[in-house]
């Protein structure tokens, strides 16, 4: 049941942000009481936050498999940045602004895995690449890695979304473009 909670609450938060959702209405989609559904979760907050926490899982194991199935270095980072945006781009620039300001310690927590997830992943990448002779040897991996976490902490923010016509998905693709670009031999 909590699993069926999640992928509903997580379908209308995206859809909808944070604040417009109820309680009632991800009970209503499920076709059960306000009551059960606070049998599994005490809040609209925790509800939100178990979904990020399922997301950041799904990432998790989707870099896994990335590390096994895609030996190329170059290719590995382009596939996981890829991914990584497109399941980002799911939650919509509304819900992150929401949760950015009703749920700060959730939206912290949202920017930390971000932050350790890019650095640890790809300056190991990076560092493969370089072994491998398929990323420039001169390449500093934590300023790399630095730089481009840079450039991701001031595009993908929600107030970047709603001044300028891009998508999610499509700052993901233009920083990984120019970045991967830089370092390539």
């Amino acid at each position: 049941m909590k699993n069926r909670i999640l992928e509903a609450a997580e379908k209308r938060f995206f859809e909808y942000g944070y604040r417009k959702v109820t309680m009632d209405e991800i009970a209503s989609d499920l076709g059960i009481s306000k009551k059960t559904l606070y049998l599994h979760f005490k809040s609209k907050n925790a509800v939100a936050i178990a979904v990020i926490r399922a997301l950041h899982k799904d990432i998790d194991k989707l870099l896994k498999q990335f590390s096994i199935e895609i030996p190329d270095p170059v290719e590995r980072l382009g596939s996981m940045i890829t991914e990584v945006s497109a399941r980002l781009t799911r939650i919509g620039s509304l819900f992150l602004a929401d949760i950015k300001k009703d749920i700060p310690d959730l939206w912290r927590e949202c920017e930390d895995y971000r932050e350790w997830k890019i650095l640890e992943y790809g300056e190991a990448i990076l560092k493969e690449g370089i072994r491998k002779g398929k990323v420039k040897k001169d390449i500093n991996t934590k300023i790399a890695m630095l730089v481009f976490l840079g450039a991701i902490h001031a595009i993908i923010q929600p107030e970047v979304f709603v001044k300028n016509p891009f998508s999610i998905d499509e700052a993901y693709k233009n920083i990984l473009n120019i970045f991967l670009k830089g370092i390539q031999k």
